[in-house]
C-alpha cells in the first residue's frame, strides 16, 4: 500500500515537471529544446537545457515572447552596444579561467589575447571531441575571456595552423 501511494505521488508530479520544459526559438532561428527557465532578469531569461545553461537576451527573442515576460526596453540597464547584446553561452566567470588554465597546463590550448582579434591554437584531438554546439560555445567563451569588450577570436589547429573556427559579434560564429 505504501509503495502504491509513493508511485501515485511521483506520477502526479511528473506532468508538472514536464510542463515547465519549453522550446525557445530566437529571432536568428536558433532552437533551444526542452529548456527550463531558471530565472528572469531585466534584460533576458536564463535557461537550462540538457547540455548547458544559457542566457537569452530579450532582444534575441520574438516580440510575443518578450510580451509574455513583460519586457520593457526602457527599464533595462544594459547598454545598447552590440557587444553586450551578442548571444553568448558563457560559463560562470570564476570557472572559465580555471578551465582555460587547465587546458593550457595540459598543452591542449595556447592563447594569444594581445591582438584586437585574439587567437587560440587548440589540439586537433581536443577539437574533434566537441560537437558543433560545444565548438561554438568554446569559441565564444574564449573570445569573452580574451576581450570582454571586443569579443572576437580565431581558433587554429595547433599542428597545421589551419583555421578551425572564428567568432565576432557582428558576423557570429563560423566553423571551417
Amino acid at each position: 500500500m505504501k509503495q502504491w501511494a509513493t508511485t501515485l505521488a511521483i506520477l502526479s508530479l511528473l506532468p508538472a515537471t514536464l510542463a515547465l520544459a519549453e522550446d525557445f526559438n530566437t529571432i536568428s532561428g536558433k532552437l533551444y529544446k526542452d529548456a527550463t527557465i531558471i530565472r528572469v532578469e531585466a534584460d533576458g531569461i536564463v535557461l537550462r537545457t540538457k547540455s548547458a545553461i544559457v542566457k537569452l537576451y530579450f532582444s534575441e527573442l520574438p516580440k510575443e515572447v518578450q510580451k509574455s515576460f513583460q519586457y520593457d526596453p526602457a527599464k533595462t540597464t544594459v547598454a545598447s552596444s552590440p557587444y553586450q547584446k551578442a548571444p553568448m553561452n558563457v560559463a560562470r566567470p570564476s570557472a572559465l579561467p580555471a578551465a582555460i588554465e587547465k587546458l593550457q597546463r595540459q598543452s591542449l590550448l595556447r592563447l594569444d589575447c594581445t591582438e584586437p582579434d585574439a587567437k587560440a591554437w587548440i589540439s586537433p584531438k581536443t577539437w574533434k571531441r566537441y560537437d558543433a554546439w560545444e565548438k561554438e560555445n568554446l569559441t565564444k567563451n574564449l573570445a569573452a575571456y580574451c576581450h570582454p569588450h571586443n569579443r572576437s577570436i580565431c581558433i587554429l589547429d595547433e599542428q597545421s595552423g589551419r583555421k578551425l573556427a572564428s567568432y565576432d559579434p557582428l558576423r557570429g560564429f563560423k566553423a571551417y
